[in-house]
């Protein structure tokens, strides 16, 4: 089922993940409530602490469909792997949905705005921000070293595997990390798991047509994928 909305969106072009875009409306959301919830507290605004609540609530909402997103992206792009980043995440973002709910709860009961109030909006930012740092790891958290040796097209490829390949791979090992180790990948007679031969042709083949669960990157420009060729081929 995850994997048919993932090719149906590939066919029409999108490729991206689709929780990333989601996470703005919820995160812009608390972001909101906390500065509305700041200045009804320093200036004894009720119809701005009102809107603070509301914009919780809205958040609260959202949070909802944006978790699932991040758990579908989850299975499709990292086939479940318990990375560090993704069980922070994972735990993070239960803990931002009891604190939500809580707050929408507790600010109705309380009726006056007070600094409990004020103290779990911001504890709902700081968890906001956190999940921000943890996505942010996953993304662009592992860096590969560009050294004097890597120049030229191989250096721009090692900025495209930063971004586009290094949360799956090592590049000093062969060892699994969410996909294999590509140490030597191109020193040895056939790519892991699909068995084709090693060539360029066959390694452009397999990002647009990837094997079991890596996810397609047809969308790379032909220049992209061949400055990353001439990278993996310095592992």
């Amino acid at each position: 089922m995850i994997e048919s909305i993932y090719q149906t969106l590939a066919k029409i072009g999108y490729t991206h993940p689709l929780h990333p875009p989601a996470t703005h409306l919820p995160a812009g959301l608390i972001i909101g409530a906390f500065v509305f919830a700041l200045i009804a507290w320093i200036f004894n605004r009720k119809n701005l602490a009102q809107t603070a609540r509301h914009c919780l609530v809205l958040a609260l909402v959202m949070a909802v469909p944006t978790i699932l997103l991040g758990l579908m992206d989850w299975q499709h792009r990292f086939g479940g792997a318990y990375l560090f980043e993704i069980k922070m995440k994972l735990v993070l973002g239960g803990i931002l949905l009891l604190l939500l709910l809580v707050a929408v709860v507790y600010a109705s009961l309380a009726g006056a705005f007070t600094k409990t109030v004020m103290a779990i909006y911001a504890l709902c930012l700081l968890t906001v921000i956190g999940l921000g740092y943890f996505g942010g790891e996953l993304v662009y958290g592992t860096k590969t070293p560009v050294g004097e040796e890597i120049k030229g097209l191989a250096a721009e490829g090692a900025q495209v595997f930063n971004q586009k390949c290094s949360v799956c791979h090592h590049t000093d090992s062969t060892a699994i990390k969410v996909g294999p180790g590509l140490k030597g990948i191109f020193k040895q007679d056939k790519f892991p798991m699909s068995g084709l031969s090693v060539s360029d042709e066959n390694f452009r083949k397999q990002l647009k047509t990837p094997f079991s669960k890596m996810p397609p990157f047809g969308h790379l420009s032909d220049e992209q994928v061949n400055t990353l060729i001439d990278y993996l081929k310095t592992l």
